[in-house]
């Protein structure tokens, strides 16, 4: 007589238990990907606008002469940014107008990400969205060489803390950005 082999396998429990015990690992790691995802897109925004006009200050000391850093929604000129906030940027020489800017392209920007959510502060606004930079490196309002201090605002909608990175400009030239939390509002 042969003996009998019992052949073993997964019980339909052990297999319940197991996508249990995924399922909850599964719960908690996915928010912590999306926090760190929304972190890493108003990092990586900030310091692309922050490296932008510390390229147009060292453009404007280098070749002597006024630069701009503004809004663009065609790369190619000023302009003002739409309800839903800045589409681009843009670093180009000044010229008589916001709007009628001269010489090449220094550099420009998209802001690609439609999640995030760009804009100027309150002065920024009232310059035309445009910041000017002289060829001593200072920023001044286009047009009336007056100081020039602001923010450029960069928030994510979602409840992440802080939700909101901030360009920070001085006069003088100086930037830096700091955080703040908006419980995931924007506005």
């Amino acid at each position: 007589m042969q003996a009998q082999t019992r052949q073993r396998g997964v019980t339909l429990i052990e297999l319940l238990v197991a996508m249990i015990v995924v399922g909850i690992g599964l719960a908690l790691v996915i928010p912590a990907v999306s926090v760190i995802g929304a972190t890493g897109k108003l990092d990586t925004q900030s310091r692309e606008i922050q490296n932008a006009l510390a390229y147009a200050r060292s453009e404007a000391i280098r070749l002597n002469t006024n630069v701009l850093f503004c809004h663009t929604s065609n790369g190619l000129v000023c302009s003002a940014p739409g309800d839903d906030g800045w589409q681009g940027w843009l670093v180009r020489a000044a010229g008589a107008a916001v709007g009628g800017e001269t010489g090449p392209v220094l550099r420009t920007g998209t802001l690609v990400d439609p999640q995030l959510v760009v804009t100027s502060g309150a002065v920024l606004q009232g310059a035309q969205h445009a910041l000017r930079f002289n060829p001593q490196g200072l920023i001044r309002a286009f047009g009336a060489n007056t100081p020039l201090s602001d923010q450029i605002r960069i928030c994510i909608p979602v409840s992440v803390n802080p939700n909101i990175y901030l360009v920070n400009f001085n006069s003088g030239g100086r930037l830096r950005v700091t955080t703040e939390n908006g419980d995931g509002d924007c506005v």
